[in-house]
């Protein structure tokens, strides 16, 4: 599960931050969970060193007592993973955050166009986590676990229940799942081209839509484009 932290003391940039995140994660299958807080507390020092959980935390600078740069320095003390964005009124304490070298992301303005760039950079966050995002199963007695982004397409084998993985690198691997059920695990970059078939659209290099047929990265072809599929995929291409 992805953990959205907000922590910001004025609750209408709260509630506006918490619907940026929403709409941004819409596209996203994997579960997600936003927690706002108006000031550090003992909750907030749970998450912070809470493990195997992907966490983002949006935070203001001038926060009641604990300011939202020792917040960062706390999180870092423990947890060089989790992505750290600043939406503050406080341009002038920029420099300060990325001398301390915090790993912070992004620092944004609140005064100039901040949703817009919130949202921006939101996306390039969620984007890097699903990146690194594991597919793990178990198959014929041994235990896989590939990695999201390398998968060029999945492909339902005759066989009920079973699927083939074809890797970027050539690999195969067969998993007893439906197509339904491993779509629901991977990420937003997966589409399903035919009813057999899910393929990774950052993987395309070229779509023929008159043969059906999608060439990927690799000048590998596979002719797993339905009819009633080939005009979503050409908008979901051109929206992703």
């Amino acid at each position: 599960m992805l953990r959205f932290i907000i922590c910001e003391d004025n609750k209408e940039y709260i509630n506006e931050i918490s619907i940026i995140i929403n709409k941004v994660m819409m596209p996203y299958n994997f579960e997600y969970k936003i927690n706002k807080y108006r000031e550090y507390n003992k909750e907030v020092e749970e998450i912070i060193v809470r493990k195997n959980e992907q966490k983002i935390y949006i935070l203001d600078i001038e926060l009641p007592e604990v300011s939202g740069l020792e917040i960062a320095s706390n999180i870092r003390e423990v947890d060089l993973e989790s992505i750290i964005i600043f939406v503050t009124s406080h341009p002038e304490c920029q420099n300060d955050i990325f001398y301390s070298r915090l790993l912070v992301i992004d620092y944004i303005n609140k005064n100039q166009l901040w949703k817009d760039r919130l949202s921006k950079t939101i996306k390039y966050a969620v984007k890097n986590i699903n990146n690194r995002r594991t597919l793990s199963f178990d198959y014929n007695h041994n235990s896989y676990r590939l990695s999201i982004k390398d998968i060029l397409y999945i492909e339902k084998l005759p066989e009920n229940q079973k699927c083939v993985i074809v890797m970027e690198d050539g690999n195969k691997y067969e998993i007893i799942s439906s197509i339904t059920k491993l779509k629901d695990r991977l990420g937003a970059n997966f589409y399903q081209s035919h009813k057999s078939c899910l393929v990774n659209v950052e993987k395309i290099k070229r779509i023929n839509y008159p043969e059906g047929s999608i060439t990927f990265q690799d000048n590998q072809t596979l002719y797993l484009l339905s009819h009633r599929n080939k005009k979503g995929l050409k908008e979901y291409v051109a929206n992703y």
